[in-house]
């Protein structure tokens, strides 16, 4: 009995430190082949590291979020189950939202210029959101960002606050990654991340340009007055990593390493 009992145990090991894997239902096999031939493809696969460890992020597929004015960067309370994709696009495999922060569902075409699929916008730096429909909500005074040479701070980042730990904006070197392979809006919106024409809110915070132009902040400053983003300036314009005052408000798209 000792025996057997011992035997049975060490297998249990063995099989569970090499092949541990979770299906979308949640799941556990143990196929050690499928394991490594699903691991090797990217970083984490189902919830998985290379090493056999369980990652605590959830899976690339959909997540599930509460937005509420709380926590101070969700202009209204909102549900939504945001649609999420991998993709290589920044030349290494990242984990996406398929639609703007704060929109109901992913656009459905390059032009799409209705509120559900444009989500919020965002002055640079800041953590509060902003949503238009025929008018601005929050609708208080449309502030001036502080004026220092200062990338976006971490505890206002929108991604990490509203969707959790490992979400981010991206960077400016990830756009540019973006930028080399999406020449204009068709080809954005034709690409792994479905991007699409939001507009922007300008200067005095009014809405202009939705289903025109396509502007996307990066985490990254330029100067006290201007920040890094993917812009795309008019409907048949070339895309752009360009520089832009930080008082605009601009589309947020999240990511995740």
């Amino acid at each position: 009995m000792n025996i057997k009992l011992s035997v049975g145990i060490f297998f249990l090991c063995i099989t569970i430190g090499y092949g541990q894997t979770v299906t979308p239902e949640g799941r556990l096999t143990s196929s050690r082949e499928e394991y490594i031939n699903r691991a090797g493809k990217k970083l984490t696969y189902e919830g998985v590291y290379p090493t056999g460890q369980l990652n605590p992020l959830l899976p690339c597929t959909i997540l599930a979020v509460n937005h509420v004015t709380t926590r101070g960067v969700a202009p209204v309370n909102k549900n939504i189950v945001y649609e999420l994709a991998y993709s290589s696009i920044t030349g290494t495999q990242k984990c996406w939202l398929m639609q703007n922060l704060g929109s109901t569902n992913p656009p459905l075409t390059a032009t799409d210029n209705t509120e559900a699929a444009s989500g919020w916008y965002w002055q640079f730096g800041a953590k509060k959101g902003y949503r238009y429909t025929t008018t601005r909500t929050p609708s208080t005074a449309w502030p001036s960002q502080a004026l220092e040479n200062t990338d976006w701070a971490k505890a206002n980042d929108p991604c990490t606050i509203e969707l959790g730990i490992g979400w981010r904006l991206p960077t400016y070197a990830e756009w540019q990654a973006v930028d080399l392979v999406t020449s204009n809006l068709n080809s954005l919106f034709n690409s792994d991340l479905k991007m699409h024409a939001a507009g922007l809110m300008g200067l005095t915070g009014v809405l202009s340009n939705r289903g025109s132009t396509t502007h996307y902040w990066s985490k990254s400053s330029f100067s006290t007055t201007h920040a890094r983003a993917y812009v795309i300036p008019t409907l048949n314009g070339n895309a752009t990593t360009s520089t832009n005052d930080k008082d605009a408000g601009f589309s947020i798209r999240c990511i995740r390493d």
